[in-house]
C-alpha cells in the first residue's frame, strides 16, 4: 500500500517480473530488424486459440517486420528464441500486441497511478543483455508518460515499468516523439 517504499523482497519480485519478460527479436528481411523487450498481459487476442500468451512490446521493436518478409521471435533470458506474431500495433503511441504459443504468467496492471516519489523497476534487455533489472523512483508524469531516474536504453523499450508490488504502471520507451 506504500508506493514510496522498494519491495519486501527484491529477490522474489526480480524472479516473477522476469518470468512473464521477454527479448524481443524482429529480423527483417531488408535486415533493419531490432531487438528490444515483451511482457506477458491478460489480453485475449484474435489470435488467442493458436497462440494463448499475449506480449505487450512497443511498434519501433517491430516496425519493420510489419508487413514484410520478417520474423519475429522471443525469449525468456538465455533461452531458445520460440516465434511470435504481430496482432495489432499503435504507431501514434509506441505500442504494440505479439502473441506466441510459449506459456508465461502474465503481469498484472497497477491500480495506481504513479506519483513522484513512487518506487519503480525496468525490466529488459538493456543493450542486449537479456534479463537486465534497473530501480529508481517516479520523477513526474501526466496521464500518457511518466519521467523516471530508472536508467534505461534503448533494449529496454516495450519492457514493463513495475511497482513495488510488481504490478506493471507503464512501457518503457527510451525514446521520445
Amino acid at each position: 500500500g506504500d508506493g514510496y517504499v522498494p519491495p519486501r523482497s527484491i529477490e522474489r519480485l526480480v524472479e516473477r517480473t522476469q518470468e512473464s519478460t521477454v527479448t524481443v527479436w524482429c529480423d527483417s528481411a531488408d535486415g533493419k530488424g531490432g531487438q528490444g523487450t515483451g511482457w506477458a498481459i491478460e489480453l485475449e487476442t484474435t489470435q488467442s486459440k493458436n497462440y494463448p500468451t499475449t506480449l505487450i512490446t512497443n511498434h519501433h521493436v517491430i516496425d519493420e517486420c510489419i508487413g514484410k518478409d520478417g520474423t519475429v521471435t522471443i525469449a525468456l533470458p538465455y533461452e531458445d528464441p520460440t516465434a511470435a506474431v504481430i496482432v495489432k500495433w499503435d504507431e501514434e503511441n509506441d505500442l504494440a500486441v505479439l502473441a506466441t504459443k510459449k506459456k508465461l504468467p502474465v503481469l498484472a496492471l497497477s491500480d495506481n497511478s504513479p506519483w513522484p516519489g513512487y518506487w519503480v523497476m525496468a525490466l529488459g534487455s538493456a543493450d542486449g543483455y537479456e534479463g537486465s533489472v534497473s530501480f529508481g523512483n517516479v520523477m513526474n508524469g501526466t496521464d500518457t508518460e511518466v519521467l523516471i531516474t530508472v536508467p534505461v536504453s534503448h533494449g529496454n523499450s516495450g519492457g514493463p515499468l513495475v511497482d513495488n508490488e510488481g504490478n506493471v504502471v507503464g512501457t518503457n520507451t527510451w525514446h521520445r516523439k
